[in-house]
């Protein structure tokens, strides 16, 4: 059984990287915890340094199951509070297949009154994938199986818009503007083109509840078309006491239930955890899927830490 499940993983994680279509999105359970990973123009909605780290193993009980880390970093410009700059670095492995996406990102906030802000987010990602081909078992001599594949280093843009009021925000993002493909004649290579069709789009949105002065309830949705995929909606609600301690729980209509854990350490320091149960017949061979995720905040010296949860 351990070597049909790995036959399995191999097999689609060669598929996808030799049949050309290399649009896979990584996806995060916690998307509404730190928002610049699927959102550049969210980054306006936050007037200090601030970051995350995250790690994913999803489906463990697999092997070469997808395997995700990724590093972000945002920085306001200036003394306007208008310009923002931010970093990602994302590793996404499926099998023998890695994907590393780097992206530089930039965002424009715009004061629509004394407490919203609309802003507008654009982000250069250079992605460099690569396959070892070398390690995958065959049952005869297949030359295309003898060496790992070169990197291919394959451009691409995204572009999100944002609105955040005082306790609700919706935004929008188009994770890849341009096409990337891989081919394959007497060697691999990359190429990338413009297909209107082939674009991705994610809309997004949450509100926060203030029960009481010890306790609030925090909603956020988030809805995914994905060229070649069907239609995909994640609705989670999460209980925020004394804004340090979040418990919630989440729904993804491809058929997972996750439960959500947020705790803030201190005014600069929060973790995140999540745990996905897929409820189709993966779960028989499955125990479901980790992901946890840290999220500091950096503050000037004259401005006070705020002690609130800033994300939804």
């Amino acid at each position: 059984m351990k070597n049909l499940k790995r036959t399995v993983i191999l097999a689609a994680g060669l598929f996808i990287a030799s049949s050309a279509q290399s649009q896979n999105q990584f996806h995060l359970t916690q998307y509404m915890v730190h928002q610049p990973f699927i959102n550049p123009a969210s980054m306006g909605m936050f007037d200090n340094m601030n970051g995350s780290i995250f790690y994913k193993n999803q489906w463990t009980g697999f092997d070469g199951a997808p395997k995700l880390i990724g590093f972000n970093f945002n920085t306001p410009l200036g003394t306007g509070m208008k310009n923002r700059v931010g970093l990602t670095v994302v590793n996404d492995r499926i099998g023998v297949n890695s994907v590393t996406s780097i992206s530089g990102s930039y965002a424009y906030s715009i004061k629509t009154g004394t407490s919203s802000t609309l802003s507008f987010g654009l982000a250069a990602t250079l992605g460099l994938r690569q396959s070892d081909f070398a390690d995958v078992s065959t049952t005869i001599v297949d030359p295309e199986f003898q060496a790992n594949t070169p990197t291919l280093a394959m451009p691409n843009f995204k572009f999100g818009a944002f609105y955040k009021a005082k306790n609700w925000y919706v935004g929008m993002s188009l994770p890849n503007m341009l096409k990337n493909t891989i081919e394959y004649t007497n060697e691999f290579s990359g190429a990338t083109s413009f297909d209107l069709s082939d674009w991705h789009f994610y809309l997004h949105g949450g509100y926060s509840w203030a029960i009481n002065e010890n306790l609030d309830l925090n909603s956020s949705t988030i809805f995914k078309h994905v060229s070649g995929a069907p239609f995909q909606v994640d609705i989670s609600t999460m209980m925020v006491i004394k804004k340090k301690f979040g418990i919630g729980v989440n729904y993804r209509t491809s058929k997972d239930i996750s439960g959500l854990l947020r705790f803030r350490l201190n005014p600069m320091l929060e973790m995140a955890y999540a745990y996905d149960y897929n409820i189709s017949d993966i779960n028989k061979f499955s125990s479901g899927s980790h992901e946890i995720m840290i999220i500091f905040d950096i503050y000037n010296k004259d401005k006070k830490p705020d002690q609130a949860m800033p994300r939804y």
